[in-house]
C-alpha cells in the first residue's frame, strides 16, 4: 500500500514537473515593434504593411505573421505592434494610392507605386530575399524605419 500511495506522489510530482517546463517554453518573451514608414510622395490612399516571422511567410507560402493597411498622413504612417514573439522577422511594405490592394505594374512590370522592405534594401530584379531583409527582434521595444522609394 506504501508503495502505490508513493507510485502515485512520484506520478503526479513527475506531470506537474512537465507541466511546468512546457508552460515555461510556452511563455516566448514578446515586446512591442514600432514601425515608421516614410518617403511618400502624397497623402493619397494607404500604406499596405507586412510583417513576416520566417521565409516561407515572406515568399508568400505561409500567411504572414501581422498585417495592416494604415491611412496616410502627413506623408508617413507608423504601425505598432504589440506582443511580438522574439525572433527573427522582415517587413514588406508599399504605398497603395489608389488602393486596389495590389502593387501595380507598368508594361514592362516595373513597380509604380512606392514599395520598401525592412533594413531599407532594395532589390534589383524583383524583391530581395528574406535573408537581406530579416531582423532580430528581442527587446521590450524596438523601432525600425522604412524608406519607400520607386524603381
Amino acid at each position: 500500500m506504501k508503495r502505490l500511495v508513493l507510485l502515485i506522489f512520484i506520478l503526479f510530482l513527475v506531470k506537474d514537473n512537465v507541466m511546468f517546463a512546457q508552460n515555461r517554453q510556452n511563455m516566448k518573451k514578446c515586446g512591442i515593434l514600432s514601425i515608421i514608414i516614410s518617403g511618400l510622395k502624397n497623402n493619397k490612399g494607404e500604406v499596405r504593411v507586412g510583417l513576416f516571422g520566417s521565409k516561407e511567410e515572406y515568399n508568400g507560402k505561409k500567411d504572414k505573421f501581422k498585417g495592416a493597411v494604415i491611412k496616410v498622413e502627413e506623408k508617413e504612417v507608423k504601425w505598432i505592434v504589440k506582443d511580438v514573439p522574439y525572433g527573427e522577422y522582415a517587413v514588406k511594405a508599399f504605398h497603395d494610392e489608389n488602393k486596389n490592394g495590389k502593387v501595380d505594374m507598368n508594361f514592362f512590370g516595373i513597380p509604380v507605386e512606392s514599395y520598401g522592405f525592412s533594413n531599407n534594401v532594395k532589390g534589383l530584379f524583383g524583391p530581395p530575399g528574406f535573408e537581406k531583409v530579416k531582423f532580430t527582434f528581442n527587446q521590450d521595444s524596438m523601432l525600425i524605419k522604412i524608406i519607400l522609394h520607386k524603381m
